[in-house]
């Protein structure tokens, strides 16, 4: 019912980094992620119904948890530990052996991160193989 919620999941790349940075977890850094799943704007879709509802409530980590639960292929919690006031996120997606861990002071906000870092962030690659290229390139016409 759910598995096809994360057919496209392309997050936001810097969405990670700017939670990292936030105190709390707040409900647009959801809607964010969110936005990234192919049935949260489908109308019809039982998962988007169950998404706001649980958003409506102020229910933040069981909305990022519906969110893993449903992403293609299923993300899962290795580890979920608090160490000197901070929550420490170890999630795995699907099969795979590698752990993503991630760490911040508030529950809900340790738990999408490491949601965020299980998908690939082939942006960053991106641009850095681009500026790469243009310093390579730029330096083969100094001569």
């Amino acid at each position: 019912m759910l598995t096809y919620l994360c057919r496209t999941m392309k997050p936001d790349p810097t969405l990670a980094d700017r939670v990292a940075a936030v105190r709390i977890l707040r409900e647009h850094h959801v809607w964010a992620a969110a936005r990234s799943f192919a049935a949260v704007d489908d109308r019809s879709s039982p998962a988007r119904r169950r998404f706001r509802s649980l958003m409506a409530a102020d229910a933040l980590l069981d909305a990022v948890m519906l969110l893993a639960q449903s992403a293609e292929p299923p993300r899962a919690i290795d580890t979920l530990a608090r160490h000197d006031g901070r929550w420490h996120c170890a999630m795995r997606a699907g099969l795979s052996r590698r752990s993503h861990k991630a760490d911040h002071a508030d529950l809900s906000a340790a738990v999408l991160m490491a949601l965020l870092k299980t998908f690939p962030r082939s942006s960053r690659r991106r641009a850095s193989r681009t500026s790469t290229l243009q310093t390579i390139g730029s330096s083969l016409h100094d001569h």
